[in-house]
């Protein structure tokens, strides 16, 4: 099953074990969305990744800070 955000294809998701409340909508979530990042230009030689992941509230779609440790 294949979601879109927008435009965006959404490459993960992710049930957390416990109900969490949005930092930005304040909304209870039982999940977070991933979305993968690409670099696409840099004025410079970069030693930053090409790529990364940012996770999203499912209901209000704001980035959320943490980290997904490694796992996709």
């Amino acid at each position: 099953m294949e979601q879109k955000l927008g435009e965006r294809e959404i490459e993960a998701e992710f049930t957390l074990e416990s109900a969490a409340l949005c930092p930005h909508c304040r909304q209870p979530i039982e999940s977070l969305l991933v979305v993968r990042l690409l670099r696409t230009k840099v004025n410079f030689v970069s030693s930053l990744p090409r790529r990364g992941q940012v996770m999203l509230c499912p209901k209000c779609e704001v980035i959320l800070t943490g980290s997904l440790g490694g796992l996709i």
